[in-house]
């Protein structure tokens, strides 16, 4: 499993994108695969370069976020 960071809404998502643009970490925008879902809607970030930082920068941001998960654990 990718590394990623999961989100409830669109908007959440793209503000954690920003954020994490800032800090020059990459990150692509996805649908969250259906068995990491919660309900019917979710997108997260694939984060595959600086993931321990950017899940940090994440936590602190104060950016809602459902989960965060590498390497297909929580």
């Amino acid at each position: 499993m990718e590394k990623l960071i999961t989100f409830g809404s669109m908007t959440n998502a793209m503000k954690a994108k920003e954020l994490l643009r800032r800090h020059r970490i990459p990150a692509t925008l996805i649908r969250t695969p259906a068995k990491l879902r919660r309900g019917s809607c979710g997108y997260s970030l694939v984060i595959p370069k600086r993931f321990s930082e950017a899940a940090e920068l994440v936590e602190r941001s104060g950016i809602p976020y459902r989960g965060i998960y590498a390497d297909g654990a929580q």
